[in-house]
């Protein structure tokens, strides 16, 4: 049986680390063209027939569930990582308290109820503004265009 060595155990810790930012990198930038699509040009959402807002709502949807699934899967595979190299390396008196608290005692195993919580607030989120502009619209748009209310434009001051 080959062993180990800690350093390639440290390296994969890491570039599992890497693969985890690069997830949620990707899962905010799609999020912020969505809805900049949603909020910004929401006459262009209002104007999709019916069919093209559940293509898109499936889209979406299949995208939360494979960005959502792979975050899961790294964050378990990191911590069974950390686990074996809490069972090969992790003697305490080898590291600073610091640390050891913070990479030797790092625990990921609850994170996959995170991914699932964030991931599930904004399909939500999405769903509802494609199923209906009236869930984002506010009482502003009386005859104020969106430039205006940009500029600070008081509608007090008519």
């Amino acid at each position: 049986m080959a062993v180990l060595q800690e350093a390639t155990l440290v390296e994969a810790i890491m570039d599992t680390r890497a693969q985890i930012d690069f997830l949620w990198q990707f899962f905010v930038t799609v999020h912020i063209a969505v809805f900049a699509l949603v909020f910004i040009y929401g006459e262009a959402v209002e104007r999709l027939n019916i069919p093209a807002r559940l293509l898109t709502m499936v889209g979406i949807g299949g995208f939360e569930w494979i960005n959502g699934n792979a975050l899961c899967n790294a964050y378990l595979m990191l911590d069974a990582m950390l686990e074996q190299y809490r069972w090969s390396f992790g003697q305490a008196e080898r590291f600073h308290p610091a640390f050891y608290e913070q990479f030797v005692l790092a625990n990921y195993a609850e994170r996959p109820t995170m991914v699932l919580m964030t991931h599930s607030a904004a399909l939500l989120v999405i769903v509802l503004a494609f199923l209906s502009q009236r869930f984002l619209q506010t009482n502003t748009r009386a005859g104020l265009s969106a430039e205006q209310l940009a500029r600070g434009f008081d509608p007090r001051d008519r």
